[in-house]
């Protein structure tokens, strides 16, 4: 059983301050990307209004997200380990592949659209992908063993993981949220990137594995959900 608090999640109105005069700052990078790795005919104010949106949806997504959390004690949460994971070492300089290398590749999204029009469906098929995760962790809570969670934060590495993980409570496991995004992310991107854009599911699935936030369980579901998702949802 997973003894760790978790800090509850609130939309504060510093976090609304910061984000509103943080979005013009990521429009103009994304703007910047987007004109110069992906041709992109967005101009500066539209890219600004994308942003815009972009930030409203996490912002609501994460805090379904939290609340599934908050929640998912109705049902017995189960473990999927097996003897594999033993053979997988703890390797805590990973996070940093794990928690930024992630929303990297999602600003790569953002920035790559040519119409507000797409964004939008690519929007729409990240929520279906979102309420997809959140139904599995509400009535299939799945942790990984208690004992990857004990270890020594005395390094900026295991102390940025602890910070990490102080923000869910360990029942979302399986299957796994960050390879389910790295799979939607590199389907959208494999137009443009071709083979490139499963070097991102590689080590995002390896970032999970090597932080202990996953088992090799949660890995293949994970990836096969990005990919179902990504099938059914509407694009233009």
């Amino acid at each position: 059983m997973n003894t760790q608090v978790t800090e509850e999640a609130r939309i504060t109105p510093r976090y609304m301050f910061l984000l509103i005069v943080s979005i013009p700052g990521f429009a103009w990078l994304y703007y910047l990307v987007g004109t110069t790795f992906f041709d992109s005919p967005l101009s500066l104010e539209e890219y600004v209004v994308f942003t815009t949106l972009v930030a409203i949806v996490v912002t609501g997504c994460y805090q379904l997200f939290f609340w599934v959390q908050r929640n998912n004690y109705r049902f017995e949460s189960r473990c999927y380990v097996t003897p594999l994971d033993a053979y997988i070492p703890f390797w805590p300089s990973w996070v940093w592949i794990y928690s930024f290398l992630y929303y990297i590749a999602i600003g790569f999204v953002v920035a790559s659209i040519q119409s507000i029009a797409e964004g939008v469906y690519l929007i729409f098929g990240a929520v279906l992908l979102l309420l997809s995760q959140v139904t599995f962790f509400y009535l299939f809570p799945s942790t990984v063993p208690p004992e990857y969670r004990q270890y020594e934060s005395n390094t900026i590495a295991t102390k940025f993981l602890r910070f990490v993980q102080g923000k869910d409570n360990g029942r979302n496991c399986m299957p796994s949220m960050h390879c389910s995004v790295a799979m939607y992310v590199s389907l959208v991107l494999h137009p443009v990137l071709g083979g490139y854009s499963w070097i991102f599911v590689g080590l995002i699935a390896i970032s999970c594995l090597f932080v202990k936030q996953h088992q090799i369980a949660d890995i293949l579901p994970g990836i096969g959900l990005g990919w179902i998702v990504w099938q059914l949802a509407p694009t233009l």
